[in-house]
């Protein structure tokens, strides 16, 4: 049962959370002592990352600077082959323009938007702010065919790469590209597994009201070259079908989704929305692998573009700052350590596109550079974003 008055549950947070930071601090600052008990049964892993960021205006007149640095720390516990326990933590030190012009940012990075709080701010100055997030958190259990997932997890029907209306718990930004994991959700999830290539899958987003609850199944199955699934539930105040598929036109590959979403408050009275994508990806001999996907987003409302529509994860049945989509993507392995890519985003039916250049290169084993831009460009963005030219550049250390 859950108890919502706002006491119980900040003090609950408070004894979850300095409970599980009791376990990642022992594991990680005494490795000696830890391990000699918990390394037959605990994987560790994990990276280090600083990203710096400048955005220019479009004459280059105005500059701002950010900058992140971020540590991740992965924990997987085998206790039994039927059991496994998963704790992932991030904390960032975030500093810079943001930092210090964003009001409330403060407030907005601690607010988590699962039922349980394992989001909080251990530093909010003015010029600096370190945030930490346990953004996995989950008991999993495996018997024979039959599989099951407790706690904060990622539940991940998509299948198209930049919008997915069949992901009904765990959509995500695709412009984020510095959250490789995206995020979790609270939430208890079941599979079995019919045969090699058919599943009934179901899934259940804990929430403190029903409207904002996902109570979801699926159905998979293969037909021939394609990977086929059926979707139907209740998506916060909505009922929602879907379909999606993978497979293949001759080389090509060839991936889609569309869902159907209908308010379940007067249900004879009122209309829903379609939204739908189609993905193609194709490998030249050249080594060039490109990707194409198209967007009918059928539930978008009309409202002002700024770049927190792009960068935070969108609701399953309004997936873009438009009512279509485009998004073309190009990448080239210029050597085993150097790759190359460019990709373009935009909309039919608005001028707006955003355009985003890649290139990473490997240094080591464990280290890699990564440059970015991403150059927003349109009528769409000339009156809400003061500074649409953005360019990162990123080390990551992984261990």
């Amino acid at each position: 049962m859950l108890n919502t008055e706002k006491g119980t549950l900040n003090i609950g947070a408070l004894f979850f959370r300095a409970s599980v930071l009791f376990v990642f601090i022992t594991v990680f600052l005494f490795p000696d002592k830890s391990n000699a008990q918990l390394k037959e049964i605990v994987d560790i892993s994990g990276y280090v990352k600083e990203l710096g960021q400048v955005s220019a205006s479009n004459d280059f007149s105005e500059l701002r600077y950010d900058n992140i640095l971020h540590n991740r720390f992965e924990t997987e516990w085998t206790f039994t082959e039927n059991l496994e326990f998963n704790a992932d933590l991030r904390t960032r030190l975030l500093n810079g323009y943001t930092v210090q012009n964003a009001v409330g940012l403060a407030s907005f990075l601690e607010k988590d938007p699962n039922l349980i709080d394992m989001s909080w701010v251990w530093v909010d100055t003015d010029q600096a702010l370190i945030h930490s997030q346990i953004d996995r958190f989950h008991i999993s259990y495996y018997n024979g065919d039959f599989e099951l997932y407790a706690g904060r997890q990622r539940i991940n029907w998509g299948k198209t790469l930049a919008w997915n209306p069949n992901d009904l718990f765990n959509n995500y930004a695709f412009l984020d590209f510095d959250y490789e994991e995206r995020p979790g959700v609270d939430a208890i999830s079941a599979i079995y597994n019919l045969d090699f290539a058919s599943s009934i899958e179901a899934g259940v987003k804990l929430a403190d009201s029903f409207d904002e609850m996902v109570i979801a199944g699926m159905y998979r199955v293969n037909y021939k070259t394609y990977d086929l699934q059926l979707i139907a539930g209740h998506y916060q105040d909505k009922a929602a079908l879907g379909i999606g598929w993978a497979g293949y036109i001759k080389d090509a590959g060839f991936k889609g989704e569309a869902s159907y979403f209908h308010p379940e408050d007067e249900f004879f009275n009122n209309t829903g929305s379609f939204s739908a994508t189609l993905g193609f990806d194709y490998m030249f001999e050249t080594s060039i692998y490109a990707q194409a996907e198209v967007l009918y987003n059928g539930g978008y409302q009309n409202r002002n573009a700024s770049l927190s529509t792009l960068t935070q994860p969108p609701s399953a049945d309004n997936l873009f700052i438009s009512r279509t989509g485009y998004l073309i993507n190009g990448s080239y392995p210029a050597s085993p350590l150097l790759n190359i890519n460019l990709g373009i985003m935009g909309s039919f039916t608005q001028k707006l596109f955003i355009l985003f250049p890649q290139v990473s290169y490997s240094l080591d084993e464990n280290l890699d550079l990564l440059l970015v831009s991403q150059l927003l460009k349109g009528e769409a963005f000339s009156n809400s974003v003061e500074t649409p030219n953005v360019f990162f550049i990123r080390l990551k250390w992984s261990y």
